[in-house]
């Protein structure tokens, strides 16, 4: 964390908004908008995720990572319901909902498994290959199982920066096989994304044009206090129409005559805390070199750690180091590891 991320906290603590529309306060909706942006241009997001661009995209800060992958899998089972009863009006709601199925890596973060539960819908664990990577092939081969099953295959969850290893899973290969077969992809990069912003991790950036959607946490690299995950849509009209719920006491008089969301339709609760305002005030303290120079800086010690392991003929590697990860043992028998790590 940060003094800056903190002095936020405290102000939305004590500013006590309760921002489910723009209504109950603009500076909380408004200064979100301004901030997601602010930060999609820091991490050289496409542009398609911009509120400031045409289009139906846009960013919104959820709680956490398992809040925005539930949002995002929550809105694709939704959509699919929809397309499949439009495409197979002989079939009932109920039948459709017990065919869909969804998909990520056996090296996934156990928030997208209890996802799938929350959302009543199976998630198949795909094998990794032995570079602990999910590349297009597994999937392909997976859809085209369950297809032949007579299942409806609804989204992939893939993974940069894998809770494991921090391994990067193929998304330009992924992207292919869910735009052939309509399913929706969305991206954990709740660790890793913030290397976007570094030119020298430029690749990290590939296929991202091709999600439906993505986050990150800032609460793991940008210095801010946790919780504060952002999420990006390419486009937000899916998960409104899915989420959407109106009565007369949300209604107000300037509905309708202007641009600015009411999150309250991008997210699972009703209410929601002035978290831009932590990411505004440490954004302007810092400024994008001070965040790049910290995230760097994470990456130079896990090099100089990396290296003490390796002149250590005591330890040995078990996975490339990426970013601010090591994966280490110390060599012989697992008992040793697991004492060392007792000891730690």
């Amino acid at each position: 964390t940060s003094y800056p991320s903190i002095v936020g906290e405290m102000l939305a603590s004590g500013f006590s908004v309760v921002g489910f529309s723009w209504i109950c306060s603009p500076a909380c909706t408004e200064l979100e908008v301004v901030v997601m942006d602010w930060l999609a241009k820091f991490l050289k997001l496409p542009t398609q995720f911009l509120h400031e661009t045409e289009g139906p995209g846009g960013g919104i800060i959820q709680g956490s990572a398992s809040e925005a992958v539930l949002v995002a899998v929550l809105a694709a089972r939704e959509q699919a319901v929809r397309r499949e009863s439009q495409l197979h009006p002989e079939l009932s709601e109920g039948d459709i909902r017990g065919k869909l199925v969804a998909y990520s890596s056996d090296q996934s973060n156990s928030c997208i498994e209890k996802a799938g539960v929350l959302a009543a819908m199976p998630i198949r664990l795909l094998p990794a290959g032995e570079d602990l990577v999910l590349r297009g092939e597994a999937l392909k081969e997976a859809i085209e199982q369950d297809v032949e099953a007579g299942l409806i295959p609804v989204i992939c969850i893939a993974t940069l920066g894998t809770t494991g290893t921090c391994a990067y899973d193929d998304i330009e290969s992924l992207a292919s096989i869910c735009e052939a077969h309509h399913v929706w992809l969305h991206v954990d990069a709740a660790y890793a994304g913030a290397a976007f912003a570094l030119e020298e991790c430029s690749q990290l950036r590939r296929g991202l044009d091709r999600v439906d959607s993505l986050n990150f946490n800032l609460h793991k690299f940008m210095l801010v206090n946790f919780d504060c995950s952002a999420m990006w849509l390419r486009d937000s009209n899916k998960v409104v129409d899915s989420f959407n719920v109106d009565r007369i006491y949300l209604k107000h008089k300037y509905e309708g005559q202007t641009q600015i969301p009411d999150f309250r339709h991008w997210q699972i609760p009703l209410g929601r805390r002035f978290r831009a305002l932590k990411v505004w005030i440490t954004f302007r303290t810092m400024g994008a070199e001070g965040l790049r120079a910290h995230v760097r800086k994470h990456i130079d010690l896990a090099k100089q750690f990396e290296d003490m392991v390796k002149s250590d003929t005591r330890f040995e590697l078990v996975a490339p180091r990426a970013l601010g990860l090591v994966c280490f043992r110390a060599k012989g028998d697992n008992e040793i590891t697991a004492q060392l790590l007792q000891r730690l």
